[in-house]
């Protein structure tokens, strides 16, 4: 069952992302359509994003108390009547709304998913379930790619859209009809043991928890990769065609290579980062250390792209920019989860939906420098670009420096008289 979990919350978030990223892909014939300045299409980027971070915690405190599974299902209704509703768009503000609302309804799915395959699996595979869950992300983002770019030249952009929404449904479907809130009916009890527990949070001490240096610079940490998570699928299109000067086909066939390279390579860094905790339950070596050294190299590769611009050279960097930066998002929600297990849904939400505010600001500022660049393009790209590896490697080196979890907290999680509802799903239940 901890597979067909697993899988089904792989496909979402390709459904997810694929939702987040089609926007991108249909930048041109929306743009001509509305007749938009790139300014006005950086506040259609951002837009997404003005609500995300808001939903996503509300909407995996709502997980943790009443179950991933029906709140998972409510939100891939509520995807389904925004892509269909897509038809009716027929100007700028109408578009705004619709972005609005989507990530609205979007932003719990990415917290809730990673909170949920906790449950599934043991320590030592939590870094390789959660690589699964953003490989889906990469896969909808770009992977796919090619497929959506032709049903957006065959169909248009607006049943293009429609069709990602039947694509929700079906997974609401499945996700009812083929798997279980928890491996084992036991783990019912125990939370309605925990129930009063959960109704009930020391808004202080919690507070203080979101500020120790370990939460704080994880966050940090996320943030960076996502300014780079949410340039990808709006501005990544548009620049290999105006900045690389590739042909619509060719785009997305290089968007799909960057998709499918980088999700080798940070599956490659979680496993590595599993192993190395199931070597030594060290979490400063295997995870942060780890993270660290793969942001660090994947900035460096970033802000080549600026220095060496042939298309070989671009896309092969991307590709490994891309995959070593991703590298905090699978391992990112194990370090906030093991600093409050009880409360899993709710941090790895604080998480996600703090980095996801980079997806208010990094649209509309990769807008405006392009705009600001006056004649070339390619000078506002290539700064957004540097601004973005900048950020980046500022941050992993913070989160290198200062983020030094409790490697007792596993540890008490793996004694075999531990109360953790983790302990249930270790047991590799059936």
């Amino acid at each position: 069952m901890r597979w067909v979990v697993l899988v089904l919350l792989f496909f979402g978030a390709v459904i997810n992302f694929a939702d987040k990223s089609i926007i991108g892909l249909a930048a041109v014939p929306i743009m001509k359509e509305f007749n938009l300045t790139y300014t006005e299409w950086g506040l259609v980027g951002s837009s997404y994003y003005w609500l995300y971070p808001i939903t996503g915690i509300f909407g995996a405190a709502l997980a943790d108390r009443h179950g991933a599974k029906k709140i998972l299902g409510v939100l891939m209704l509520t995807w389904t009547i925004l892509q269909f509703g897509v038809i009716a768009i027929a100007a700028l503000p109408l578009l705004i709304v619709y972005r609005v609302l989507l990530g609205a309804f979007e932003g719990p799915y990415s917290p809730i998913a990673y909170s949920h395959a906790d449950k599934w699996f043991p320590p030592k595979l939590r870094g390789f379930a959660n690589s699964v869950v953003v490989g889906g992300g990469t896969v909808g983002a770009m992977i796919v790619a090619p497929i959506l770019v032709s049903l957006i030249t065959i169909f248009g952009w607006k049943i293009a859209f429609a069709l990602l929404g039947l694509a929700s449904l079906v997974w609401a479907v499945l996700f009812q009809l083929l798997t279980k809130e928890s491996p084992v009916d036991v783990y019912k009890e125990v939370r309605k043991k925990k129930k009063e527990k959960l109704e009930k949070i020391n808004l202080k001490d919690f507070l203080l928890l979101l500020a120790s240096p370990t939460a704080l610079f994880t966050t940090l940490a996320y943030f960076s990769a996502y300014t780079l998570v949410v340039w990808f699928p709006v501005w990544l299109p548009i620049y290999l065609m105006e900045a690389v000067n590739m042909p619509a086909a060719q785009m997305g066939f290089s968007v799909m290579v960057i998709g499918i390279v980088s999700v080798a390579v940070y599956t490659g860094v979680s496993m590595l980062s599993d192993y190395l905790f199931k070597k030594n339950q060290n979490w400063r070596l295997s995870r942060v250390y780890v993270v660290a050294s793969s942001m660090v190299l994947g900035a460096i590769l970033l802000a080549s792209v600026i220095v060496f611009q042939n298309p070989i050279w671009v896309v092969t960097a991307l590709c490994f920019a891309k995959g070593l930066t991703y590298a905090i998002l699978p391992i990112g929600p194990t370090i906030m989860i093991n600093e409050k297990r009880e409360r899993g849904g709710l941090m790895t939400s604080i998480l996600t939906s703090s980095g996801n505010i980079a997806g208010i600001i990094a649209p509309v500022l990769t807008g405006f420098i392009i705009s600001v660049a006056g004649g070339s393009k390619l000078y506002g790209y290539n700064l957004s670009i540097l601004f973005i590896a900048a950020i980046v490697l500022l941050f992993s080196i913070l989160f290198a420096i200062f983020v030094k979890p409790s490697s007792s907290k596993d540890k008490n999680m793996m004694n075999k008289g531990s109360t953790d509802n983790s302990d249930l799903i270790f047991s590799d239940a059936k």
